[in-house]
């Protein structure tokens, strides 16, 4: 072989290496772009979803502190309409009352069911009985038979014109007040009783 033949033929000889040592390099270029592309496209469907994940939490918190202060302004108001209405049936209440007690009926109702508080915790030694004027003498001479009946002790009617409704039960050192001022003392508790009224009204029909 000549000098020539061997030179070409080195020369084919080298060729052929660069031409698989480039096509190595190439195909290893090649995946280690993918790879890159891939590891990218993780990365940023990662940061997608971790948006989304933080806007969906930013979202639901901004809903609930709406929802929340969307309830305290409603409890606020239904606080306010409450207090308003109670305080419009605190103002009619002696009005009320006394108009209860002017009526022969319901007085009559008035003076027994608090009779029965008096049998129930009064000491059974003569009682003497300060009401306010509206019943007549007849009505008390019947009040007193009907205490009689039930085992009361000897009772005392007398009219009060100081009393602007109801009565007062005194026996020694106790007293029941019935009286428009008695009854009214308590005004947490009536107001108490007033809300769990409202409350019964406001309740939707089942």
């Amino acid at each position: 072989m000549s000098t020539a033949e061997r030179t070409r033929a080195l020369l084919a000889l080298v060729d052929g290496y660069r031409e698989s040592r480039c096509a190595e390099l190439l195909g290893a270029a090649r995946a280690d772009a993918r790879s890159l592309v891939r590891e990218a496209l993780r990365r940023a469907r990662a940061r997608v979803h971790e948006a989304i994940a933080e806007e969906r939490k930013r979202y639901a918190a901004a809903v609930g502190a709406a929802e929340a202060q969307l309830h305290t302004r409603r409890r606020l108001a239904h606080q306010g309409r409450e207090a308003g209405m109670i305080a419009a049936a605190w103002r009619s209440l002696p009005a009320a009352l006394r108009d209860r007690w002017r009526e022969p009926e319901r007085r009559g109702r008035w003076l027994r069911g608090h009779l029965e508080r008096a049998l129930a915790s009064m000491p059974r030694e003569p009682w003497e009985v300060r009401h306010a004027p509206g019943p007549a003498d007849a009505e008390m001479r019947e009040l007193a038979a009907w205490l009689a009946g039930r085992g009361g002790p000897a009772a005392s009617f007398v009219e009060d014109a100081s009393i602007a409704a109801g009565f007062r039960v005194r026996a020694g050192h106790n007293t029941l007040d019935a009286t428009l001022d008695g009854l009214a003392a308590d005004r947490k508790a009536i107001e108490g009783r007033l809300l769990h009224h409202l409350e019964q009204d406001e309740e939707p029909a089942q």
